[in-house]
């Protein structure tokens, strides 16, 4: 090879400053060309420099005419955007017309060194079209689940309704027990479909939530009280606790609060045999944490996995507490939509911890106040669920405590100081003497407290606490006494308290079980009736009649509740003020939203429940709107 044959670089490299240009401008337009999507250059003024074969064949015409044509695909440059400052490529959608007629092309744009820009488009027409039939589908499914269960929960509701008052009547001890059969399973149905339709809302991302002040503290304790009754029922104990750093107020939806809780302690109650469940609540920088703690048979680690997934809890091994339901597909959908977490751990054969946590917004933030600081406070109970969860209530509120967790048959435990509190459990009530001089509380569940308030209290007892132990009631009473008693509702069939007496309440329902239903509530707290079947006359006897308030039915002929409540607010001056509730089977905040916009003052969800009902006349009802009577 001679150095003639040779390859020079430098030779080479400055021919191709002469052909590689032209031949990567050859390439490059062959490969514009080519392209099957419409491919188009703007300048910075947003006019097209140029446009290839796929372009005309989508838009028409030839390429001279589109050459120095402002085309409207999106903002060039020009038009407000510095391509030169985005960072890459920017997508967007446009409706346009085509030579096959209107579609919708999405265009990738991205800027070009020397200003301007180019653009590929691609029709995205199917997509969004599938897209869309997918939103309408979920949008009918919807409006579908609210229809079928607003049609499923009003006959339910009035199946539920009158076994309440069925069973405020003289029944014989079966005739009770086949009306509380009925009032739990109704009840049962009920929650089930306030799950189906809180789910089809959760999927749809339509779920609202109402964020207002609440006492976490409180919240949990309400909802171990009502769930109590029913663990007691299986011989099992319910306790709480809560952490000193707890705060004192925050801001969240408590109605979802209160569902995800009352579904994770019913969860712990309905498939532990033996033992109970302990409720904690703790916080640690800024992240509220619910743990349920229960005894059962634990869960095998396959089912972990899938159980918030499955809607199902899986048991440990063949354990007959295994069984279908929406409860833990609720709490996990929930707390995704309140911006928290839930998990769980468990073991087969060891029980199951399942928690939420979630950081919410701060109102106040938790005392520092210990109301028994450095005070002795001796906890005796066989039970070590109950003597935990009063042990952490107890150095919560500051004290120092000691466990007694036996006594023998025969023997007696040490006598306690005379300064300190016996949280005395109330199968060792008997032994309540060998703890003096110690002031003596037995801890009773709510099924047997009774023996300590109608009879004299057992030798050494000075007073009684009601399980499970609600922190404040623990620290009013361990040095002042017994928790004072929870006074039960009045019995409205003895006609002896009427707290809405004197009050004429207008009641507009077009269902007859529904209607007779709060016919019968009201009449038993004391209120007179007046009753309307439809929209229109429910307006005339506000008109006419003047009543001191009026509940009204969302779904009404003619004229539906809100429609109603304008027409009433619309009346002469006299009907402005009227309080005005709604009633309705399913209850969403779109619907309560709705409602206050319309003008209503009140919301309230069938079956109507008495308490609720008196508590919001009591509230709205002020002197000046009530009737006279007399006249």
């Amino acid at each position: 090879m001679t150095p003639g044959d040779r390859t020079d670089p430098d030779s080479a490299a400055r021919d191709g400053d002469v052909r590689g240009p032209m031949e990567r401008e050859r390439a490059a337009s062959l490969a514009f060309e080519a392209m099957v999507e419409p491919v188009m250059a703007r300048d910075d003024a947003g006019r097209i420099t140029l446009v290839n074969r796929a372009f005309l064949r989508t838009f028409g015409g030839r390429q001279a005419d589109w050459i120095g044509v402002w085309f409207a695909a999106a903002p060039a440059s020009g038009q407000g955007v510095d391509l030169s400052q985005v960072n890459g490529p920017r997508r967007y959608d446009v409706h346009m017309a085509t030579r096959d007629g209107a579609a919708w092309i999405e265009w990738t744009e991205s800027p070009t060194p020397g200003g301007g820009s180019v653009a590929v488009g691609r029709d995205v027409t199917a997509a969004r079209q599938a897209s869309a039939a997918i939103s309408e589908a979920a949008q009918g499914k919807s409006v579908f689940f609210a229809a079928v269960t607003h049609e499923l929960r009003t006959p339910l509701s009035g199946a539920l309704g009158l076994a309440n008052l069925l069973a405020d009547t003289q029944l014989k001890p079966d005739q009770r027990a086949y009306v509380e059969g009925l009032k739990s399973s109704a009840g049962h149905a009920l929650a089930l479909i306030d799950d189906i339709l809180d789910l089809s809302r959760l999927e749809a991302g339509k779920l609202a939530l109402r964020a207002e002040p609440v006492d976490p503290v409180g919240l949990m304790e309400m909802v171990c009280e009502l769930l109590a009754p029913k663990a007691h029922e299986k011989g099992l104990e319910l306790a709480h606790a809560v952490d000193s750093e707890a705060p004192r107020l925050i801001k969240t939806d408590p109605g979802r609060l209160k569902q995800i809780l009352f579904n994770l302690i019913g969860n712990a109650v309905k498939f532990t045999q033996t033992g109970g469940a302990l409720v904690t609540l703790e916080a640690v920088a800024g992240t509220l944490r619910f743990t349920v703690l229960d005894t059962g048979p634990g869960i095998a680690a396959e089912n972990q996995t899938r159980l918030f997934e499955q809607f199902e809890r899986g048991a440990a091994d063949d354990s007959p507490v295994a069984g279908a339901g929406l409860g833990l597909a609720m709490v996990r959908r929930l707390a995704e939509a309140m911006h928290g977490s839930v998990g769980l751990h468990s073991e087969p054969g060891s029980g199951a911890a399942f928690w939420f946590a979630f950081e919410p917004e701060l109102i106040e933030p938790a005392s520092s106040d210990q109301p028994l600081h450095d005070r002795a406070i001796i906890v005796a109970s066989p039970s070590t669920l109950r003597r935990n969860a009063l042990r952490r209530q107890s150095e919560t509120l500051g004290a120092r405590v000691t466990e007694i967790d036996r006594i023998e048959p025969g023997g007696s435990p040490a006598s306690g100081p005379a300064e300190s509190c016996v949280l005395l459990d109330e199968s060792w009530a008997e032994f309540a003497p060998a703890f003096a001089p110690a002031r003596v509380l037995v801890v009773a569940r709510p099924d047997s407290k009774d023996r300590y308030i109608a009879k004299a209290a057992p030798p050494g007892v000075d007073g009684w606490l009601v399980a499970p132990v609600r922190l404040g009631a623990l620290a009013q009473y361990a040095l002042s006494g017994s928790e004072p008693a929870r006074e039960p509702a009045p019995d409205q069939a003895t006609g002896e308290v009427f707290p809405l007496a004197g009050l004429r309440i207008l009641v507009a329902e077009d269902d007859p079980v529904n209607a007779l239903i709060a016919r019968r509530v009201l009449e038993r707290l004391g209120a007179e009736i007046l009753e309307a079947a439809s929209g229109r006359e429910a307006v005339e006897a506000v008109r006419v009649q003047a009543p001191d308030a009026a509940l009204l039915d969302l779904r009404m002929p003619e004229l539906d509740g809100r429609a109603t409540a304008r027409a009433i607010r619309a009346l002469p001056a006299g009907s402005g003020g009227l309080p005005l509730i709604a009633l309705t089977a399913n209850a969403t905040e779109a619907d309560r939203e709705a409602c206050l916009e319309a003008g209503m003052n009140e919301f309230l969800t069938k079956p109507l429940d008495a308490e609720a009902l008196t508590e919001a006349l009591t509230r709205l009802c002020v002197e000046r709107n009530r009737a006279s009577l007399s006249a």
